[in-house]
């Protein structure tokens, strides 16, 4: 979708986006569209937590129900940026790398890019 506006905003939070100069720019690379709403990073974060929760059935905990809400945010970032190391993926979701791995591992096909070593060394 190549459309453009002189200004973005989201439909949960209101926030929005847009050049100074008020041109045309497009949709924000962070930012999702779902029909025609547009929302940011962190509400898009919140939606893929939400829905999970709506989908968990009445008798959850309310551990079960975090676990729930935690690993649906982690897949939605690991959708997001699939290329994205473990760690920077915890880091946005606020939790680790290894529960980050596990989801990915669950997950199975989207790819992973393995951080290398630095070449040139000490």
């Amino acid at each position: 979708m190549g459309a453009g506006a002189a200004r973005w905003s989201c439909a949960r939070c209101k926030v929005s986006v847009g050049r100074l100069d008020g041109s045309t720019t497009p949709l924000p690379t962070t930012w999702s569209r779902t029909g025609a709403s547009t929302f940011c990073l962190i509400c898009s974060r919140a939606l893929a937590g939400e829905a999970a929760m709506d989908s968990a059935p009445p008798a959850c905990s309310r551990h079960e129900r975090f676990l729930l809400r935690r690993d649906a945010v982690i897949r939605f970032e690991i959708g997001r940026t699939p290329l994205a190391p473990d760690r920077i993926i915890a880091r946005a979701c606020r939790t680790s790398p290894k529960k980050v791995a596990s989801v990915r591992k669950a997950l199975g096909d989207i790819p992973f890019h393995h951080p290398t070593a630095a070449r040139g060394g000490v």
